[in-house]
């Protein structure tokens, strides 16, 4: 979506592509997170009408965050398969057993209506990756997401179909492409969404060939971490895939069985080519063969990074050579996307960022099957009915890297009709890109219907006669209408008239949602509040699994006053807070904007906030929060906040802080004590290198302690710090390096040991201290929840029928009935324990 906030894309690109060879750098000495810093951020505006996700920004703090080492992945599939050896039985699909708490999914499946300056009465899901009609049975539809895994509808014709999670036992929900075999039964899925920074357990191939009931064992694709794209060649006696990577393209030709990576030079007219040193984005079989798109890496050299080109294979990937690209037509691309009718057509169109995808170039078509290209010069042209959103054909925006869809009609006998999807808005033409029409918008504003904003992808599922529909010619006026599907960051949207009007009812059921983090409130345990991403925040208001959105872009933070209900508060990107004094809040009137106090010269992505406990604030009034440089506290439920900490924190036994110490961008970095005996002056913050600091007088004096060689294998990464007592604190570690993962303090964090027995070596999100025991602790973790009963000593997984899903909060009530999770893809679970 539109960025809020003023950010230089240039600068951003710059930083994103130094930080690969920082984060690599990283893997040798002293483990360091300080490689790759959030840019600080000025001139907040905070007077916009609509929020908007930032993904650019997301992904650049989501790097900082957990930085980037392509090997932790193989590492990740180890520790996976271990704890499907030891805890399978507690997964979805094996026997539940008495006496073990059973996790129970609350959605959300379903929204009344989402606000954002506009009310809207749809329903959003979670992030799209892959869309798969059955060619032949319009009731089965298959889905991956992002971080919701494979899902599946048998009646996809009803007015509410009803969806089936399919990948949740499998080692991750996180989805990056997939495609039919052969037979629609057989589906081959690549898992890895390639938007969240190689930070996902990715880069591995599963097979299904019962639609999904039974997978094969993952495949790791070596130095891969997410896949981009995958195609089938069914030309052979067994199924050839095609995968796409972020480190080139891997084939199989025996069916899935094992994968090689293609040869990344080739040897042409005295030139040697580099074809796949990189990432592959798009994979199509046209007239002329199988067409690919490449983009070299990022790794600081102007000349190259960020390049991208066309390549063919005429031999069914055996080779592969650069297209002929007679006139040198296709050049200046970078990100790009193909599209074809059929599979097999001589029509191709190429939809592409510029190089380095700082924003869109061009849509290309070819009419000899991807060889040759022409230009159709989006730049120079208006849509038929401009409006404020799209006044003219940029659909990409700023987000090229992002945001990329093209479909091609293939009832149109010659191609001439195509659909684009990119930031904000979808066109159409129906003249081969001659002219273009809007068809959908974010907020369905300008007369047009709704489509949420990020577009991913698509597919087109056209009613057959016959099982050799596909070599059938109906002539030029083919009036079978077909199913158009377009998947975004807001889920699955269908249209049955040609884009004239889109409906988002299918995204219910769909629960695949991106959670950040999850409160609520004892005076009714039942509401919620929960951060997503690029879904604003939700709010929960009863017993159901419907949720309400009253804030829109990347919902982050979320707090409820724990003594009383008084305060609701929600958070986005770059330290923004919105505050909410009505009961149970569901409307975006209901929420006002609350930085007074707030340095806007400085800012975080992930805006967090620490509620604390009722015995430490009885007022229900004190919040926390922070931003890389400063640390805030209000008393007044947020209408003013106060600053007790910055760089260079008075105090500090030495200047050490100042310009090298920064304060963590995560959700949950900064923590207050539970006691009611001065808890809230008990206050510690995670800094970059390992650093905590902590004050035990509200902010007058603080000191710090680095983790890092004091706490053996201790790595950095500090996401999380948590309070059992004004004495007794706990710090996470997300780092992307195998260790430590949880330290424990008791003596107020002077000094740290390690607490890690029995946790997986992933990524710790938080920890959280049991409102009635402060020996037993939760662990959010990337495979799930485990618990401690003996305060760190030893950990094991915790609960039955959650999925292997990254958690990124937990939530208990003063009287510590049920636990309440947020997760990355797979919505909102509660358990309940007594």
């Amino acid at each position: 979506m539109r960025p809020v906030f003023s950010l230089q894309l240039s600068v951003v690109l710059l930083l994103l592509s130094s930080a690969f060879a920082s984060d690599v750098t990283n893997q040798k000495g002293d483990p360091n997170d300080s490689g790759y810093v959030s840019p600080y951020l000025s001139g907040l505006d905070h007077s916009k009408k609509h929020e908007a996700d930032d993904p650019l920004a997301r992904q650049e703090a989501m790097r900082e965050s957990r930085g980037g080492n392509p090997s932790f992945r193989v590492h990740m599939l180890n520790e996976a398969e271990q704890e499907r050896l030891k805890f399978g039985h507690m997964l979805p699909g094996a026997a539940h057993h008495s006496g073990v708490p059973r996790w129970v999914n609350i959605g959300p499946t379903k929204n009344d209506y989402i606000q954002n300056g506009v009310t809207l009465k749809v329903t959003d899901s979670g992030r799209m990756r892959s869309i798969l009609p059955h060619p032949r049975d319009p009731d089965i539809v298959y889905l991956l997401t992002s971080s919701g895994g494979l899902w599946k509808t048998t009646n996809f014709t009803d007015e509410h179909p009803h969806w089936e999670p399919k990948t949740d036992s499998t080692i991750t929900t996180s989805g990056g492409a997939a495609a039919f075999g052969r037979d629609p039964e057989t589906i081959y899925v690549g898992l890895g969404d390639p938007f969240e920074n190689s930070l996902s357990a990715g880069g591995f191939m599963i097979k299904t060939t019962d639609g999904g009931e039974t997978f094969s064992a993952p495949f790791a694709l070596p130095n891969v971490s997410n896949i981009r794209d995958v195609k089938v060649d069914t030309s052979g006696p067994q199924d050839k895939v095609f995968v796409a990577t972020d480190f080139g393209l891997y084939t199989s030709t025996d069916g899935g069985q094992t994968y090689n990576r293609a040869p990344d030079a080739v040897f042409l007219d005295s030139t040697i080519f580099g074809l796949f040193s990189g990432t592959v984005w798009s994979i199509a079989r046209t007239s002329a063969g199988w067409v690919a798109s490449t983009e070299n890496p990022f790794v600081g050299d102007p000349a190259t990074d960020g390049v991208g080109a066309l390549v063919i294979s005429t031999d069914h990937g055996a080779t592969w050579q650069p297209i002929a690209n007679s006139g040198n037509v296709f050049t200046g691309a970078g990100r790009t996307t193909l599209g074809i009718g059929r599979p097999g057509d001589k029509t191709v169109y190429a939809f592409a960022a510029n190089t380095g995808d700082a924003a869109q170039l061009d849509l290309f078509r070819s009419d000899d099957g991807g060889q040759d290209w022409k230009a159709l010069n989006l730049a120079a042209k208006t849509p038929t009915n401009p409006n404020a959103d799209q006044p003219n054909l940029d659909v990409m925006e700023g987000q090229a890297f992002y945001n990329q869809m093209v479909l091609v009609d293939p009832t149109d006998k010659m191609r001439n009709t195509v659909y684009l999807g990119g930031q904000l808005s979808s066109v159409k033409s129906t003249d081969g890109g001659s002219t273009w029409t809007v068809i959908a918008n974010w907020l369905a504003q300008f007369g047009l219907p709704y489509v949420h904003a990020d577009y991913h992808a698509s597919a087109i599922f056209v009613k057959r006669h016959g099982e050799d529909e596909e070599e059938e010619d109906h002539g030029d006026n083919d009036r079978r209408q077909p199913t158009l599907f377009f998947g975004t960051d807001g889920g699955l949207f269908t249209s049955q008239d040609g884009g004239a009007t889109w409906d988002d009812d299918h995204n219910e059921g769909i629960v695949s949602t991106l959670g950040y983090s999850i409160n609520s409130t004892p005076e009714r345990p039942e509401s919620a509040i929960m951060g997503l991403q690029d879904n604003g925040t939700f709010v929960r208001k009863d017993h159901g699994k419907v949720w309400e959105q009253p804030i829109g872009g990347d919902g982050l933070g979320s707090a409820w006053s724990q003594a009383n209900d008084d305060i609701v508060l929600g958070t986005v990107e770059f330290s923004t807070i919105f505050q909410s004094t009505a009961d149970n809040p569901l409307l975006q009137t209901e929420f006002n904007v609350a930085v007074n106090g707030i340095d806007p010269n400085f800012a975080t992505f992930f805006t967090a906030l620490a509620t604390p406990s009722a015995p430490a604030d009885p007022s229900g009034h004190v919040f926390f929060t922070y931003t890389p440089a400063e640390i805030y506290r209000t008393t007044d439920g947020a209408n003013n906040w106060v600053n007790i900490g910055q760089n260079g924190l008075p105090g500090a036994p030495s200047p050490g802080i100042g310009a090298t110490r920064r304060f963590r961008d995560t959700v949950h970095g900064i923590g207050v004590s539970p006691d009611a005996s001065g808890g809230i002056n008990n206050v510690a913050v995670v800094c970059n290198s390992g650093w905590v600091v902590v004050t035990h007088d509200g902010g007058a004096t603080w000191h710090q302690t680095r983790l890092i060689g004091t706490v053996p294998n201790w790595q950095g990464f500090n996401s999380n710090v948590e309070w059992a007592g004004n004495n007794t604190l706990y710090v996470a570690s997300e780092s992307p390096f195998p260790g430590a993962r949880v330290a424990k303090s008791t003596d107020g964090g002077l000094t740290f040991t390690d607490a890690s027995t029995g946790l997986p070596n992933v990524p710790i999100n938080r920890i959280r201290v049991s409102t009635t025991d402060p020996n037993t602790l939760y662990a959010a973790t990337y495979f799930g929840v485990y618990r401690s009963t003996n305060a760190g000593t030893t950990w094991s997984r915790f609960g039955h029928g959650l999925p292997q899903v990254e958690v990124r909060d937990i939530y208990m009530p003063p009287n510590g009935s049920f636990l309440r999770i947020a997760t990355y893809g797979r919505g909102v679970w509660d358990l309940k324990l007594h």
